[in-house]
């Protein structure tokens, strides 16, 4: 075992997390500035020269923490060209996505909500850099969001998405929406599950608090063709899918464990603070 394996998690202090923030901040600044000032846009090799900065940016904001990230399940993810791929991921932390571009490989951009767009800089990268937007408010503004979504894929973009809309807050899944599911079947995409274990702790939704050296597992799902289903077959997609999310977050092992009815699990651990 590795010397580094064996140090416990630890809740980062008041300076530790200052440091976090300022860090975190720098790198995204610095990783989106790249992004704008890259050159031959209209190269082959574009996107995947832009597929290397958002992993550097992604291992740049799990180094920050020292998450100890391990991924199980890789045989499940084997992208065949030519095919639409969506990730369905579980969705408990802001580093569910960072996370994800250090799990698996090849052109995988986040479906965000378009408020994202008005922020200085970081907005105008993710645009550059070929991330999608939703915009959660106006209906028909989405629906053409979602159509530009699928001439992205359909041109090799991977899109990673959260089914449950938005983080949860107490760290398990909560009900899946239908919109990523309609893009599923209208793209006839081949749809990966992936939940996290334990990422909650790195940072809960909605907070200003951090745990260091956290273990986190990714665990990769069995890929659904939706060619094997028909549109009028919406829920049963996804409930296969919840159903493997379940599995893959822990939880159904813990509803098995304690029976029938609510989970009782938290995403709080009782772990020492670190400045």
């Amino acid at each position: 075992m590795r010397k580094e394996d064996t140090v416990a998690p630890k809740r980062a202090g008041f300076l530790m997390t200052l440091w976090i923030i300022i860090a975190s901040a720098a790198t995204t600044l610095y990783h989106c500035l790249v992004v704008l000032t890259m050159t031959g846009r209209q190269r082959p090799d574009y996107r995947r020269r832009v597929d290397r900065v958002i992993r550097s940016w992604a291992d740049s904001l799990i180094r920050i923490v020292d998450m100890r990230l391990s991924v199980k399940g890789r045989e499940h993810w084997r992208p065949t060209p030519g095919r639409a791929y969506l990730i369905m991921s579980s969705h408990a932390s802001n580093y569910d996505i960072p996370a994800t571009y250090l799990a698996l490989d090849g052109s995988i951009r986040m479906l965000a909500k378009r408020e994202l767009l008005s922020i200085p800089i970081f907005g105008r990268a993710m645009r550059v850099a070929e991330f999608l937007f939703v915009d959660r408010r106006n209906h028909e503004q989405a629906l053409k969001d979602l159509a530009f979504a699928k001439k992205k894929m359909e041109d090799g973009i991977i899109l990673w998405m959260a089914p449950e809309g938005t983080r949860s807050r107490d760290g398990r899944l909560q009900p899946l929406k239908k919109g990523g599911f309609h893009l599923a079947f209208d793209t006839d995409a081949i749809v990966v599950p992936i939940g996290f274990r334990n990422i909650a702790t790195v940072q809960p939704a909605k907070t200003l608090r951090w745990t260091l050296h956290q273990p986190v597992e990714c665990h990769i799902g069995q890929p659904i063709d939706t060619r094997q289903f028909s549109k009028r077959d919406i829920p049963a997609l996804m409930a296969e899918v919840r159903e493997q999310l379940l599995v893959l977050t822990g939880e159904a092992d813990e509803v098995s464990r304690l029976g029938e009815g609510k989970v009782e699990t938290s995403t709080e651990q009782a772990v020492p603070v670190e400045n």
